[in-house]
């Protein structure tokens, strides 16, 4: 029996579309696989020794990070006020050197200084005993003294010209506007926040933390954390909390008080957040907190796949983590993207 040659067509048709429907689906399959294969892949850790060098300037339109340094300088001169009262209450001790006037007896307006006994000479009353007095004390002790026998009802006024008896020593990232670090004087009683001040404050690198050392015996140089006994006070302060309102923080310093700015710890964040960089690393971040610090994640962020990179023992390994893990000083937080 003869085919049409149109039934021959169909037939030839069907033949074709067994054999080359399979392999449609499989490269169909194929093509899918090559598509979705980078959405799958994690985003790779740039190779580099130093991971500032992967910072990109943040944008002018952005906000960035305010530093303790920059936060220091807008709100500490109101932390720092001293009243006019708090020089009368200084007490005298030895190498000050002190102003005194009598109203309207210039031959007895002179600067003193006070001895390693605590005393100094006057005219016409001889030895006056000044260490351990307040400078209220002393004018009054003054006055008591040339009253009636050598001037009828004397104006006495005594100043501090240099302070020298009693002084803290301040280290570490100190310096932003002014001195840095060295030996400061207490004038009175002298806050945290008055002393940071004179040194002319925390430079842009220092951290939120600042350790006083307070030794238990008389030392005439400065206390590092390492040298520190354990009779000896360590206080430990968080500045950012302190410029913040909490008041309680600024403590009074004593004299030979040891003052140690720490230097600003770092972590980095990358992948799919908003301002990706390097940020200030402070006491009890997250990796979630890491990553609002970063502006947060971006629509395309898979954030329940974030690791973290980080260094032990030289070298770089990625960890998986969870939203509430600490970070540690130079960890790289890679937020990848999602995979659809």
């Amino acid at each position: 029996m003869t085919m049409s040659p149109i039934f021959s067509l169909k037939v030839f048709a069907m033949s074709l579309k067994k054999i080359f429907n399979p392999l449609s689906n499989y490269l169909l399959f194929l093509l899918l696989f090559v598509w979705l294969l980078p959405a799958c892949s994690y985003p790779t850790i740039p190779k580099t020794d130093d991971p500032a060098a992967m910072v990109k300037p943040t944008p002018a339109n952005e906000p960035q990070e305010e530093g303790i340094g920059d936060i220091f300088q807008k709100k500490a001169p109101a932390l720092a006020f001293q009243p006019k009262q708090k020089e009368k209450e200084y007490e005298i001790g030895p190498e000050d050197m002190l102003t005194i006037q009598v109203w309207d007896q210039d031959d007895l307006t002179r600067d003193v200084y006070v001895s390693r006994e605590g005393t100094f000479s006057y005219p016409l009353i001889g030895t006056v005993k000044a260490g351990g007095l307040s400078i209220e004390q002393l004018e009054k002790e003054i006055r008591d003294r040339l009253s009636g026998k050598y001037i009828i009802d004397p104006q006495v006024s005594v100043t501090v010209k240099e302070y020298k008896s009693k002084r803290v020593f301040v280290l570490g990232e100190v310096g932003g506007g002014g001195k840095g670090p060295g030996t400061y004087p207490l004038t009175g009683k002298t806050t945290l926040i008055e002393v940071l001040t004179m040194t002319g404050g925390p430079t842009k690198d220092a951290g939120s933390e600042v350790v006083v050392i307070r030794p238990k015996n008389i030392k005439g140089n400065p206390v590092t954390l390492d040298q520190a006994g354990k009779e000896d006070k360590v206080i430990k302060i968080n500045l950012r909390n302190l410029l913040a309102g909490d008041t309680s923080q600024n403590i009074y310093l004593e004299p030979n008080d040891t003052v140690y700015v720490s230097k600003a710890a770092n972590f980095f964040v990358y992948g799919q957040v908003k301002n990706p960089g390097r940020y200030n690393l402070e006491k009890g971040t997250t990796i979630l907190k890491a990553i609002t610090t970063a502006g947060g994640a971006t629509e395309k962020a898979a954030v329940n796949r974030t690791k973290v990179v980080r260094e032990k023992e030289g070298k770089k390994t990625e960890i998986h983590v969870n939203m509430t893990d600490p970070i540690e000083p130079e960890d790289i937080v890679m937020v990848p993207e999602s995979f659809f």
